[in-house]
Parts: C-alpha cells; sequence; structure tokens
C-alpha cells in the first residue's frame, strides 16, 4: 500500500513532463511558422524592392530619351510624378501635339528647384539608394545567416521594412500643359499683338479679314523684331508648365504690359519684357525717350486693323 503514493507521484510528475514537452513542442511549433513568416516576408520586401528600383530606373532611363535630363528625371521619380509625365509626354507625341518648349522649361524648372534646396539636393543625390546603409543583398544574407536566431531573424527582418525609394515632396506646376498652341490661337495671338502696337507704333501692321498680320512698309525693322518677339512670348508664356496662363491670359499679360510702353525704345522693351510681365504695375518711365518713336503718317498706306480675330 506504501507504493500507492509513489505511483500516484509518479505518474503527476510523468503528466506534468508530458505537459511541458508538449508545450514546449506547440512553441517550437510556433517559433517556426513566424520563423519561416519573418524569412519568407523579408525575402519578398526586398524582392519587390528590387522590382521597384528597377521599374524607377527604366522610367528614368526613358525620361532621358525624351529629352530629361538624369537630374530632373530622378526628381520627378522621387517624387512620384515621373510615370504620370512620361503618359503624357507620349501621349502628346502620339498625337504630334508636344510643345517644343515644354520638356526644356520643365526641366529648367526642376533643376533650379533641386539646385537652390540643399536638403532636396542631397535627397536627389542619394538617388534611389535605401535609406539604410543596407543594401539589398546585405538584408537578404542576414536574415540567412539569423534563421537559427529568432530574435535576430526579428532584428533583420526589420531592416527589411525600412527604407527603400527616398521620396520627396511633389513639386507645384501645371499637370495640364504640354501641348503645343494651336495655329488658331496663334492666329488671334499676332492679330490682337498686331493691333494694339498699331496704337504705338502707327501703321506698322496690316491685319486683313482673315486675321492675318503682314508688315507695311515703314514697319521698322526693330518694331518687327519686337512683335515677333512678343508673339513668341505670348506663346511661351501659354505653354510654360510654371504658371496657369491660358493663351487667352498669356495674350492679356503681354499687351496690358506693353499698352504704357510708348517712346520707349523697342530694344529697350525687348530688353526689359520679362521683368515688366512679372513686376506689377511696371513703370516705364525711366525708359522713354523724348523723341516719339511712332513712324509717320504721312503718304503711308491705311491700317485695316479693324478685324482682329478674336482669342
Amino acid at each position: 500500500m506504501a507504493l500507492m503514493p509513489l505511483v500516484i507521484a509518479g505518474g503527476m510528475a510523468k503528466g506534468y513532463l508530458e505537459d511541458v514537452a508538449e508545450k514546449k513542442a506547440k512553441l517550437a511549433q510556433i517559433e517556426a511558422v513566424k520563423t519561416e513568416w519573418l524569412f519568407k516576408t523579408g525575402m519578398s520586401n526586398i524582392q519587390n524592392r528590387r522590382e521597384q528600383r528597377k521599374a524607377a530606373q527604366a522610367r528614368v532611363s526613358e525620361a532621358k530619351r525624351f529629352g530629361f535630363s538624369h537630374k530632373s528625371a530622378m526628381a520627378l521619380e522621387m517624387s512620384g510624378q515621373l510615370e504620370f509625365e512620361l503618359g503624357k509626354v507620349k501621349s502628346l507625341i502620339e498625337k504630334n501635339k508636344l510643345s517644343e518648349n515644354y520638356i526644356p522649361t520643365l526641366v529648367a524648372y526642376l533643376e533650379g528647384k533641386v539646385d537652390n534646396d540643399v536638403d532636396l539636393a542631397e535627397s536627389i543625390s542619394r538617388g534611389l539608394q535605401s535609406d539604410s546603409l543596407l543594401t539589398e543583398e546585405e538584408q537578404s544574407l542576414g536574415l540567412i545567416n539569423s534563421l537559427g536566431d529568432l530574435t535576430k531573424l526579428q532584428e533583420e527582418f526589420l531592416k527589411t521594412t525600412t527604407g527603400g525609394r527616398t521620396s520627396i515632396p511633389a513639386f507645384q506646376y501645371t499637370p495640364t500643359k504640354g501641348a503645343r498652341i494651336e495655329l488658331s490661337d496663334i492666329k488671334s495671338i499676332r492679330s490682337q499683338l498686331a493691333s494694339t502696337l498699331n496704337t504705338i507704333y502707327a501703321n506698322s501692321f496690316q491685319i486683313n479679314q482673315m486675321g492675318d498680320v503682314s508688315f507695311t512698309q515703314n514697319a521698322k525693322p526693330e518694331v518687327q523684331q519686337l512683335f515677333n518677339t512678343l508673339a513668341d512670348k505670348t506663346k511661351m508664356l501659354a505653354e510654360d508648365p510654371t504658371n496657369s496662363y491660358s493663351p487667352t491670359s498669356a495674350l492679356n499679360t503681354v499687351i496690358n504690359t506693353i499698352q504704357t510702353s510708348q517712346f520707349v525704345p523697342p530694344n529697350v522693351v525687348i530688353e526689359k519684357i520679362d521683368e515688366a510681365i512679372t513686376t506689377p504695375n511696371f513703370n516705364w518711365d525711366p525708359f522713354r525717350t523724348n523723341t516719339s518713336p511712332t513712324n509717320p503718317t504721312t503718304n503711308n498706306p491705311p491700317s485695316n486693323n479693324n478685324n482682329p480675330v478674336n482669342d
């Protein structure tokens, strides 16, 4: 009978040991599942990042073929705007509507933004590198080497969830720009500019009923140069992605700027036009001459400026 307690105690000890063993087995199973998940997810993170970088590099290369500089293409990629820009540019090229000024103007704007911002320039210089000092290959090796230690594996896994593409804020410009100004708009711009300039340089332009502009024999070369410069300036303003001008508002801006430029030599107007456009209430007075630049009207052919084409 004295053996009974020993048997019971032995049975309890056996049960306890079996329970501990079962719990250890379950814990090992949980750790094995967690180890497998951490390893597979970590490797997947690294592979996804590798594919994202490859796609980003492909977009940058494609943008450079369209005329973007490496710096500007990288800036757009890192701000998340390059994919949209490439789609727009390719669509406009297919339709033969891409403005020849669009990409050079956008590139100059982007490079100016980068060059004038130290932090932004540093981010661009890192390019598509990971924020982590570890490369993806080093992270892969770290995961493999830490498979026997769950704590170490967790530490290595965390390294796969950080880094990736360094992002920067989006650049502020007009996303709807890109198409060149239509011929009908250019014709209207030239017609209304000629009509305005005829009030300053009398009888220098003729405008027929179709809105076509021609110079009269009294149009001095510098007046002709001014007209062509202003027409080009209006077109560039309307196509420039860094502003929101439409062809109509660009034309109105130029006309309003030059309306008070009487007695200012045409070459000076050309020289100062950019400053005048961007300076509210620009004052032409310091640039006026004592001699009126208006052409004499004696024996001049009449100017037909009553039919400008409306924008």
